[in-house]
C-alpha cells in the first residue's frame, strides 16, 4: 500500500482510544464499584497492565508479520490455520458481536429518556428499539464501505467528542457533589484484591479495554508498524486508563450517601451516569450524555465492524473460511467488501436475538480472553526467547478466564468444541489425515476443559496452563504444525501487503 494512504501513529492511537471509549464507560463505573468497592481503582490498573502485556505480545508478532487482521491470524502464521482456528474464531466472534452491543448500548441509554416505553421494556428492546438499533448498524456499514481513509477522518473527529464528554462529566460530577464518606463504607471490608481480579471480567473492564487490538487489526495499513503498533497500544491504553479511573472516582464520590446504606452492592441504576445526573438535577449533563450515548458506542461500533471484517478476511486468507468467496480486496478502497457485508449481516442477527447490553457483555468478554491467548502463544513460537514472558501472560489469562461464571465457561467450551468438530469434518473432506487433525485440534480443547475442571484449584490451574503453553510453543510441536500447514500463507503475502 502507498505510504500516503497509510494510517499515522496519531490516527492509530485515536482508533484505539475511540474503540475503548465505547459503551463501557457508560456502564462500567457502577459495575466496578458494586463488585470491587474501593478496590475498583486497582481493578482498572490490573486490567490495563494485562491488556498492554497482551498487546505487546501481539506487536512482537506483527513486527515479523505486519499483515491485515493479525489479531485473528497470528496463531495461523506461527503454527497453521487448523491449530489457529479456535483462537481466530473466538477473537473474530468477540469483536464482531461487540458491534451489536454498541448499537444496543446507544438504544438502551436513549430509552431512559423515553422512560423505557418506546425503545426498551423490562424484557429488552422493543420492535421500534431494534429498528432504531438497525439504523445505527447501517451507519457503521456506510462509514466502513468507503475504506480506511474515510474511517480515519470520521474517527479523528468523533474521538475528540468522545474524549471531551467523559472529561466534562468527571469535572461536573466532582463539582456538583462529592461525599468522601462514600470511600469509607463499613460494608466495604468484604472487598479485597480478589474483588479487583473478579471485576476485571465481571465489571466489563476487559470489554472496555478491548479496543487496544484495533491497531493490530490494521497493522498492514499503519505507517512503520514495527514501531507504531506497540506505541499506539501503550499510549491509547494509558490514556483510557486515566480517563476511566478519574470517572470511577467522580462517580463514586457523586452518589448520594443515603443510597449506600448496605454498601456499593445496593446500587442499581439502569443507565448509571444519566440516572445519577438526573438525581443531582444536572439536566445539561443529561443532554450531553444523551448525545454521547450515540457518539461513544458508535465510534467503537464502526471501528469494530472494520476490524472484524479484516479479521474475517484474514481467516479466509488462511483457509479457515472459503477463500473464493471472501479473500478478495477492492482495488480502490483496499478492503474486502464481501467480508464487510457478511460481518454486518451476522451482527444484525445477533442484535435481533439479544435482550440487553449486560446480557452479552460477559460472554463477549470470555471470547475476547480466549482470543487474547493466541498472542503469547504466537509470540513464543515465532520468537522462542520470549517464551518465559509469554508463559506468564498465558497463565494470567487462564486465571482471568477462571473468573467467568462456571456456566458461561462451559457454554464457551461447548461452542468452541462444536465449531472445531464441524471444521474438522471439513478438513477430512480435504484429505487431511485424521491423526494429524487430532494432534492439531485436541490440545486447546483439552486445555479449556481442564480449565473448567480445575476452577477451584489455582495451583493445578497454573500448572495446566504452563504445561499446555510450553507444549504448544515447543520447537517440535511448532515444526509439526508447519510441516502440515498445507498451502503456505506466503502465497498470499502480496495480497496482504506483507
Amino acid at each position: 500500500m502507498n505510504n500516503s494512504k497509510k494510517i499515522s501513529l496519531f490516527s492509530a492511537v485515536t482508533l484505539g482510544v475511540t474503540a475503548m471509549i465505547g459503551s463501557g464507560w457508560l456502564f462500567s463505573a457502577q459495575l466496578n464499584a458494586k463488585l470491587a468497592g474501593n478496590y475498583a481503582f486497582l481493578a482498572w490498573v490490573l486490567a490495563a497492565v494485562l491488556i498492554i502485556a497482551v498487546g505487546l505480545c501481539l506487536s512482537q508478532v506483527v513486527s515479523v508479520y505486519p499483515v491485515r487482521g493479525a489479531t485473528s491470524r497470528s496463531s495461523a502464521l506461527s503454527h497453521n490455520a487448523v491449530f489457529g482456528m479456535p483462537f481466530a474464531f473466538a477473537n473474530w466472534f468477540g469483536v464482531m458481536v461487540t458491534v451489536g452491543t454498541e448499537a444496543q448500548a446507544t438504544t438502551e441509554y436513549l430509552s431512559a429518556c423515553f422512560k423505557n416505553s418506546e425503545l426498551m421494556t423490562d424484557t429488552g428492546l422493543t420492535l421500534l428499539g431494534k429498528i432504531f438499533a438497525f439504523v445505527i448498524l447501517f451507519l457503521y456499514l456506510v462509514i466502513n464501505f468507503y475504506g480506511v481513509k474515510l474511517l480515519a477522518k470520521v474517527n479523528n473527529t468523533i474521538t475528540a467528542l468522545k474524549i471531551f464528554t467523559p472529561l466534562f462529566t468527571i469535572v461536573i460530577l466532582l463539582i456538583a457533589h462529592f461525599d468522601k464518606s462514600n470511600f469509607n463504607l463499613i460494608s466495604d471490608t468484604t472487598y479485597g484484591v480478589g474483588s479487583a481480579l473478579a471485576a476485571i471480567v465481571g465489571a466489563g473492564l476487559i470489554y472496555s479495554y478491548n479496543g487496544f487490538q484495533i491497531a493490530v487489526a490494521f497493522a498492514s495499513e499503519i505507517e512503520n508498524p514495527k514501531r507504531n503498533v506497540p506505541l499506539s497500544i501503550i499510549i491509547s491504553v494509558v490514556v483510557v486508563m486515566i480517563v476511566y479511573m478519574a470517572l470511577q472516582f467522580s462517580f463514586m464520590g457523586a452518589v448520594p450517601h443515603d443510597l449506600l446504606t448496605t454498601g456499593w452492592s445496593s446500587l442499581n441504576f439502569h443507565s448509571p451516569l444519566m440516572n445519577l445526573a438526573l438525581l443531582l438535577g444536572l439536566n445539561f449533563l443529561v443532554i450531553l450524555l444523551m448525545a454521547d450515548s450515540v457518539f461513544s458506542p458508535s465510534g467503537t461500533g464502526y471501528t469494530y465492524l472494520g476490524a472484524s471484517s479484516r479479521m474475517f478476511y484474514a481467516m479466509a486468507a488462511e483457509g479457515q473460511m472459503p477463500r473464493w468467496a471472501i479473500a478478495k480486496l477492492n482495488p480502490i478502497y483496499n478492503l474486502c467488501r464481501r467480508s464487510l457485508f457478511i460481518n454486518w449481516g451476522l451482527v444484525a442477527i445477533v442484535l435481533w436475538n439479544s435482550a440487553s447490553w449486560a446480557s452479552l457483555m460477559l460472554i463477549v468478554t470470555g471470547y475476547h480472553v480466549i482470543g487474547y491467548m493466541a498472542a503469547p502463544v504466537s509470540m513464543g513460537a515465532i520468537k522462542p526467547k520470549t517464551r518465559f514472558v509469554g508463559c506468564v501472560v498465558f497463565i494470567v489469562l487462564a486465571f482471568v478466564m477462571n473468573t467467568l461464571p462456571h456456566h458461561d465457561l462451559a457454554m464457551m467450551n461447548i461452542s468452541i468444541m462444536a465449531l472445531m468438530f464441524v471444521y474438522g469434518i471439513i478438513q477430512l473432506t480435504k484429505k487431511v489425515h485424521i491423526g494429524v487433525l487430532f494432534v492439531l485440534i485436541s490440545p486447546f480443547i483439552i486445555f479449556l476443559w481442564l480449565l473448567y475442571a480445575f476452577a477451584e484449584n489455582p495451583v493445578l490451574l497454573a500448572v495446566v496452563a504452563a504445561v499446555f503453553y510450553l507444549l504448544i510453543t515447543s520447537t517440535r510441536f511448532v515444526e509439526f504444525c508447519k510441516k502440515h500447514r498445507g498451502e503456505s500463507a506466503s502465497n498470499f503475502d502480496e495480497d496482504f501487503g506483507h
